[in-house]
């Protein structure tokens, strides 16, 4: 059991403070973000990520435990304290404070680039999914911030373990530039998957969910990649089309 006294005060300057991580320009500044869940919490200390607090309800022992594992200290709180840090109606705890690392440079490595997608959801599936398969991840202005908690959790904490870059505004030849061969994935017109031969490391692009990639990207790209679909859709989620794309487009093992 935790011997620090319970934070009760939802109004605690702390608090209020660490509150607004739930918004990306604080994030940013602070560089810090928060993660929720004793899963989520354990999956991005697994994934190396740096905790800097943990808060949880005062008889959470697991919360208690996870604060060892990610060597901070654990600050015991009321229901009202986590639901503020939360930003949700119903809370898990714990809650913990974790440094949001620095992005990476552009490397001449197999990346999948979300260009402009906006559901957090999806957001986190594509980073679950490349890391999974070894692929880097990049992001275009317009795409949903990669440190939120929406997408932390739906990622399962895996950006932490993962290659991230940030991409200029003028994102498809900085691409180029470092050495990838550019594959737009498009709902329609583009080649079969298997048509399509790497000459050297990738970025898969995968486009916003409603509009697809810009006409200047699709058209810009070395390569174009469609998949086919025999069966009554038309096409797939994001998440599901950069999953496919990237399995197809795979270094051989």
């Amino acid at each position: 059991m935790s011997d620090r006294p319970v934070l009760t005060s939802a109004r605690n300057p702390r608090v209020v403070e660490l509150a607004k991580l739930h918004e990306g320009k604080h994030r940013r500044r602070q560089g810090l973000t928060l993660v929720e869940g004793p899963r989520v919490v354990a999956d991005v200390i697994d994934h190396g990520a740096e905790l800097r607090e943990l808060f949880h309800l005062e008889h959470d022992e697991v919360g208690q435990r996870l604060a060892h594992d990610g060597g901070v200290t654990a600050t015991p709180v009321g229901a009202g304290v986590l639901q503020r840090l939360a930003g949700t109606e119903h809370p898990q705890g714990p809650i913990a404070v974790v440094a949001i690392p620095a992005p990476e440079p552009l490397g001449s490595v197999d990346t999948v680039v979300l260009w402009e997608v906006s559901e957090p959801g999806n957001a986190g599936a594509i980073v679950r999914t490349a890391t999974a398969f070894g692929f880097a991840v990049a992001t275009a202005p317009g795409t949903a911030d990669l440190w939120g908690p929406k997408v932390i959790r739906s990622a399962a904490g895996s950006q932490f373990a993962a290659r991230v870059s940030r991409l200029c505004d003028d994102a498809l030849p900085e691409l180029q530039r470092a050495g990838l061969q550019t594959i737009a994935t498009l709902a329609a017109g583009g080649a079969h998957p298997r048509s399509i031969q790497r000459r050297g490391p990738v970025a898969i692009i995968v486009g916003n969910e409603a509009h697809g990639l810009p006409a200047v990207v699709a058209d810009g790209a070395d390569d174009r990649f469609t998949i086919p679909l025999p069966g009554a859709v038309e096409s797939l989620n994001a998440a599901v089309a950069a999953a496919l794309a990237m399995y197809e487009l795979r270094p051989p093992s």
